[in-house]
């Protein structure tokens, strides 16, 4: 009988697994528009969003809008059966710039996913590149509340929107950045 494959470096450490590599240690020209959550791209991206969206670009965040805008290519590996972006990996994408939405607008962490909900309206080829752009519409006392759309950047047709809401109240509002 042949002995299991090693762990490959995409698996979470939270299983005694090795992280990825990608972004790597160092904050690179991707995440300089970041402010408020800088100490904890790295990590995050680290511990299991790095093997998806390693070429995910944070581009722009307006604080007035409380706007934050993210750019991803979608590649062979985010593609269905069909050669288009999986719906998972919008949902995903949805969920992550919209987390790092919160955090930019203020709020000391992005708390836990409440609920999520997903539109998809349009496909998504392999080849094209997402514009998500994430507005975190209130944070309260215990929930935070986004509204993220995603676009196909050299058409701007809206490809899919979504709607997050993140419990980062009680002990979440008062856990410190990784």
């Amino acid at each position: 009988m042949a002995s299991p494959a090693a762990p490959t470096p995409n698996h979470r450490v939270r299983r005694g697994l090795q992280p990825t590599t990608a972004p790597g240690a160092e904050l690179d020209a991707r995440f300089d528009v970041l402010q408020n959550s800088r100490t904890w791209v790295t990590p995050f991206f680290e511990h299991g969003f790095g093997h998806v969206f390693d070429k995910l670009a944070f581009t722009r965040f307006d604080k007035d809008q409380r706007m934050l805008v993210a750019e991803l290519e979608v590649e062979p590996r985010h593609a269905n059966v069909f050669q288009n972006a999986h719906g998972g990996v919008l949902a995903a994408l949805i969920d992550i710039v919209s987390s790092f939405a919160i955090v930019e607008s203020g709020h000391p962490t992005s708390g836990v996913s409440s609920d999520l909900s997903t539109s998809y309206l349009k496909s998504a080829p392999v080849g094209s590149i997402l514009e998500v752009r994430s507005y975190c519409e209130r944070v309260g006392k215990n929930l935070a509340f986004t509204r993220t759309d995603v676009f196909d950047k050299s058409s701007g047709e809206l490809l899919a929107s979504g709607r997050h809401t993140k419990f980062c109240g009680g002990d979440y509002a008062m856990a410190p950045k990784l």
